[in-house]
């Protein structure tokens, strides 16, 4: 097995988009079995799969030669697979409809939800707002496509309120603790660390991190894949092998919270202890694997919220296309190379 290497960003942004097709994903069922020399590169987020994988031990499993490169959000690791720089990505929920929306040819074939309160919303000083009613007439920052916009959406909703009912003011998501301190916004979707960062920063000054309603978030982890890749067996079974570790590794996590905070949140990520402690509770200590049929649900509404807010215009999607349905039914329970099965086709 080679080494997994975790590889510049920039390199892929460079490679040209010729040849790449609109293929659709193969028929055939998928096998377990992966060819000798059958590579693959994955689009990551602040080295976290790639540290997931090799904390867990589960990159020493993989059948293929997996290797990452870092990009800082859903847009960039999109770009990454149109380019055919890289064959899968890990996101959150809204990606995968810009992707749909874009007719990218990526779909979904592995998810997980997290346990914890993840995105919440917090105030600026002396906003008067104490409870997500009170987000009526006032500024909230919003960036457009992205599971932030998505998480003020669902609340509105849940109190009854709509994008009409506040000024939804436009900025990037590096910009939002900021713009509250300055009281250039009201109230912004923050995650963690920086939303107790910026909380502290602040404190005594009236400033406060309102609860999300319930369904606020979806707390939803895709891996989703270019439908070219998918379309080679021998890709769709590497991309097969790397959904079932990826299970197997956050389920490992659920367990080792003090090894990931220390190793990746720390070590890696260099948070403070303090920092590392709170972003591992926001995130919650029981990722589990969901069933497709409440996925498809979920995502389906996030799209339909999305949408209601003139977002993804003009095009009417179904949650369903979203997905490759080859990979529904996989679990950490589910065989792979490395646990000795012989090759077989499932599903």
């Amino acid at each position: 097995m080679k080494p997994r290497t975790i590889l510049p960003a920039f390199a892929f942004l460079v490679v040209s988009t010729f040849g790449l097709g609109t293929a659709s994903a193969a028929d055939e069922p998928l096998a377990i079995e992966v060819p000798e020399g059958v590579s693959i590169v994955l689009a990551d987020d602040a080295n976290n799969v790639a540290n997931l994988l090799k904390l867990s031990g589960q990159d020493q499993k993989l059948a293929a030669d997996v290797s990452f490169a870092n990009f800082s959000s859903g847009p960039l690791r999109l770009e990454a697979i149109r380019a055919g720089a890289a064959q899968v990505g890990a996101v959150g929920d809204v990606p995968p409809i810009l992707a749909h929306f874009s007719d990218a040819d990526v779909v979904i074939v592995g998810a997980v939800i997290t346990s914890g309160e993840g995105n919440t919303l917090a105030t600026a000083p002396d906003s008067g707002i104490e409870t997500l009613e009170d987000l009526a007439g006032k500024r909230v920052g919003i960036n457009v496509g992205t599971a932030q916009q998505a998480t003020v959406l669902r609340n509105l909703r849940a109190v009854g309120l709509t994008l009409d009912d506040i000024e939804p003011i436009h900025l990037g998501l590096s910009e939002f603790a900021d713009a509250l301190r300055a009281g250039q916004i009201d109230a912004a979707v923050l995650k963690q660390p920086d939303r107790a960062r910026y909380l502290a920063s602040v404190e005594g000054t009236g400033a406060r991190e309102i609860d999300n309603a319930p369904g606020g978030n979806t707390n939803l982890k895709y891996l989703y894949a270019s439908k070219s890749a998918l379309a080679d067996p021998a890709q769709a079974a590497a991309i097969r092998d790397l959904v079932v570790h990826w299970y197997r590794a956050h389920l490992w996590k659920n367990d080792n919270q003090e090894l990931w905070i220390s190793e990746y949140l720390v070590k890696d990520q260099r948070l403070s202890r303090e920092d590392a402690e709170i972003a591992a509770a926001s995130e919650g200590d029981a990722t589990r694997i969901p069933d497709w049929d409440e996925l498809l649900v979920t995502q389906q509404d996030t799209i339909d919220i999305l949408q209601s807010a003139g977002e993804f215009a003009g095009k009417e999607l179904d949650a369903a296309d979203e997905f490759d349905t080859r990979f529904d039914g996989l679990t950490e329970a589910s065989p792979t190379v490395s646990d000795g099965k012989s090759a077989a086709l499932v599903q």
